[in-house]
């Protein structure tokens, strides 16, 4: 006699609400390493695929020297989370990743490999063992490489850690904080009372004195002579400032708000402002990218842009200031390189090379207003008392 089993609809009911649930559970989960997207426990925490092959590839080295020059206190995010392998691994150790756990996981894999391998290498030739390998045992046996070569990167680790340097460097010091607060307090107000021009001139001001603290806290600059770092803000203010503000301003689509755009013709002319936009919609869209170009700038010893009189070019240290420079310009083709590839990689420079002329004409532009030069003036005398300090 055949036993059945009835399931009324309420079960049913019951069972597809908890599956549909769970589903729901799987999907949202976040890395707990980077905030990307993921699915699966890997190693004891739930985390993507890209931070799983991290660990799985440094975890065993953890007591390599890996050198965070910010106190180990770098904010892993799915942005930049290739930036510093230090604090990334470190983070992957206190979530609860384990290395006994992939010992586990790969146990049994190595083994068959390791049979696979013994069984082609004692019993076939190499012109059979190919052809065996792809129609048998494709699924289970991939000939591997060394993980340096399947992970080529064009940075070595002193590289990475000084793209960290910069870009941590630039988030901390230019002034995010500041610009979130006057959006804040102008969103408080009034409409007919919001991005006036006093205020605006104001903001443009701060963002420029913020804009260059980043240079001023960078190490390589802080190396110089006192007499060098004056003269490099001098021939680098309006550049590393100009586009600094620029960039920020397309951080916070502060363009769109036709008030802001309106005091900003006030400030700096129609024309100056028109340019302004212009470099704002050719900017690259990597941030990072654009971070670099400005340490390159920088350093910059050329200042053609404006003639000026009595224009201080005499660094003491030309060939230092020379090396800097080509050390940041090869940590910027090597990030594209390993970012894009070659083919993009040109492209997103001579993209660059057509919106620095862009950025030319806007400084140029921008020097027929009396209000920017004093800006300019200002940054430079601020400066100027704290390389005193």
């Amino acid at each position: 006699m055949e036993r059945t089993t009835t399931i009324d609809d309420s079960t049913t009911s019951q069972i597809l609400s908890t599956n549909v649930e769970r589903q729901k559970n799987t999907i949202s989960t976040e890395c707990k390493i980077c905030g990307s997207p993921a699915r699966y426990s890997y190693y004891g925490v739930i985390v993507c695929h890209s931070c799983k092959m991290f660990f799985k590839r440094n975890a065993e080295n953890r007591q390599a020297i890996l050198k965070c020059y910010y106190d180990n206190q770098c904010n892993i995010t799915m942005d930049n989370r290739h930036a510093c392998t230090s604090c990334r691994l470190e983070k992957c150790f206190k979530m609860g990743m384990r290395i006994e756990m992939i010992r586990s996981s790969t146990f049994r894999k190595n083994q068959k490999r390791r049979k696979i391998k013994f069984i082609i290498d004692s019993n076939q030739s190499p012109s059979t063992m190919s052809m065996t390998v792809n129609k048998k045992h494709k699924p289970e046996y991939i000939p591997t490489l060394s993980l340096l070569e399947s992970d080529q990167s064009p940075l070595n680790i002193n590289q990475w850690n000084l793209l960290s340097n910069l870009v941590h460097c630039f988030d901390q010091h230019s002034g995010y904080a500041f610009v979130e607060h006057f959006l804040e307090e102008q969103n408080r107000l009034p409409i007919k009372l919001r991005y006036k021009y006093p205020s605006v001139c104001n903001f443009f001001t701060s963002v420029k004195s913020n804009i260059q603290l980043v240079f001023e806290k960078n190490r390589d600059f802080l190396s110089l002579s006192r007499h060098d770092r004056t003269t490099l803000l001098r021939t680098t203010v309006e550049y590393t400032t100009s586009i600094g503000g620029m960039f920020t301003l397309r951080q916070y689509k502060l363009f769109d708000y036709p008030p802001f755009y309106e005091s900003t013709e006030m400030i700096f002319k129609p024309s100056g402002t028109k340019f302004a936009r212009r470099v704002i919609d050719q900017l690259d869209p990597d941030n990072t990218f654009i971070k670099l170009i400005l340490s390159i700038l920088s350093f910059s010893t050329t200042n053609y842009t404006v003639y000026k009189k009595n224009m201080p070019i005499n660094l003491t240290n030309i060939k230092g200031i020379l090396s800097i420079q080509d050390m940041y310009t090869d940590l910027t083709w090597r990030y594209l390189l390993y970012k894009y590839g070659h083919h993009e990689a040109v492209i997103r420079f001579s993209n660059l090379l057509r919106c620095l002329f862009v950025i030319i004409w806007a400084i140029v532009e921008a020097h027929e207003s009396q209000k920017f030069i004093e800006m300019i003036d200002s940054v430079i005398e601020q400066t100027k008392q704290t390389l005193c300090l």
